[in-house]
């Protein structure tokens, strides 16, 4: 698992105020900026929060080159 980190991701979504489809990109962003790349479980987590498919979300990180998973 690298350096990812449980308490420092849910620690980072309380301060983001929760998830919504509508801000996913800002939290993928955020998440890629605490810590290097979108762990795996980050991804799974965020489709069950959000109810959009983990597909479609790599969809999303595949088609930014700044986004690392």
């Amino acid at each position: 698992m690298g350096q990812f980190k449980t308490e420092a991701y849910q620690s980072l979504l309380r301060r983001l105020g929760g998830v919504t489809g509508e801000n996913l990109f800002m939290i993928l962003g955020k998440v890629q900026d605490r810590f290097g790349y979108v762990p795996k479980e980050v991804v799974r987590d965020l489709a069950a929060r959000t109810g959009i498919p983990e597909a479609r979300i790599y969809g999303t990180l595949t088609s930014y080159r700044d986004f690392k998973v």
